[in-house]
């Protein structure tokens, strides 16, 4: 069918982009080329100072809607914004550095529609980690149904470019929590849990999802501040209905990871001092920090370069291994 001639849409995707012209095409031709055409694409310009509007008008698709906000806001408030912004039944994201495969929202609408699961209104999929132009498939346990408490165990899908779900349920939790300037889709997926809001997987990879310098995974401040009100909100909530261990375990694995953006800071800047005192911060939390904690003290030893190629090859090899099993199935 002719997307021009469609009526309503089914799906609402809303990517959120700041600054990122240079990767907004990838995202938005992987959209455009989905093998499930009744959608509307909606592209949150947080504020952008490049020149995104100009690449977003090179696309004459006439299901692009593009939302410019006008000065940076936060990923969770301009998701939400496209969430309002929607009138449709289900809602996919994704972030404006990935990329899907073409069959992602075909078989995730499919998935949804031929559930016997009345609760059921999230989905989600497996992904493709790429980096230096190698793609593996991180290891993910599967989860279906209610799936609360093995959130609150600590198992998360690494981003929200996997999932699709139900308008109706992001407006019943009010979306995404705008105080939150990290750990925002780890929220959301707990506050949907909690709320009674059932989970399906495709257990297939069907994105792409890119590693580089502008992410925000390395915002120091917004890591440090998000987990500071993550553990407010849900802590106790982990602690109470999954017991002090793992508590301890979740907190003390996000912590580390904001631990080890400190010491990455603090090499960058030329101290070691400093980054060495934050690296056996990290003894705190073991035995879940060990390998946090032989990264840092690598980086410290040997510096960022040693670092690096010795990530590479690890990479390179997990990369080679995935390759082989997938040719000996």
């Amino acid at each position: 069918m002719n997307p021009s001639i469609q009526e309503q849409p089914t799906v609402s995707v809303i990517v959120p982009t700041f600054n990122r012209a240079n990767f907004l095409p990838r995202a938005i031709s992987s959209i455009l080329q989905q093998t499930f055409t009744n959608f509307e694409l909606i592209i949150v310009d947080d504020g952008s100072t490049d020149n995104t509007a100009e690449v977003v008008k090179e696309f004459t698709d006439p299901r692009i809607k593009y939302l410019p906000l006008g000065k940076n806001y936060g990923g969770s408030y301009a998701r939400n914004q496209g969430i309002k912004a929607a009138d449709t039944e289900f809602i996919a994201f994704l972030d404006s550095d990935d990329e899907w495969l073409p069959e992602k929202l075909e078989l995730q609408v499919k998935r949804v529609k031929e559930s016997d699961d009345p609760l059921a209104t999230v989905v989600y999929c497996l992904g493709y980690e790429c980096v230096e132009g190698q793609k593996k498939i991180p290891s993910l346990h599967l989860y279906e149904g209610d799936v609360f408490d093995d959130l609150l165990r600590g198992w998360l899908p690494p981003t929200t470019s996997l999932f699709m779900v139900k308008r109706s349920a992001l407006l019943e939790v009010n979306g995404f929590d705008e105080s939150l300037p990290s750990f925002q889709d780890y929220d959301l997926w707990l506050s949907l849990a909690a709320a009674n809001n059932h989970f399906l997987v495709v257990d297939k990879p069907l994105i792409i999802r890119y590693f580089h310098p502008q992410q925000i995974g390395g915002n120091l401040q917004a890591k440090l501040e998000g987990l500071r009100i993550f553990k407010n909100k849900w802590g106790k909530v982990i602690k109470q209905r999954t017991g002090a261990i793992n508590y301890h375990r979740v907190i003390g694995v996000r912590t580390s990871i904001v631990q080890l953006l400190r010491v990455n800071k603090e090499l960058d800047k030329g101290n070691k001092i400093t980054a060495l005192f934050y690296i056996l911060a990290l003894l705190k939390f073991l035995p879940w920090s060990g390998e946090l904690f032989a990264k840092g003290i690598i980086r410290v030893i040997f510096g960022a370069k040693v670092y690096k190629l010795l990530f590479e090859l690890k990479y390179a090899l997990f990369y080679r291994n995935q390759n082989k099993s997938s040719t000996a199935i």
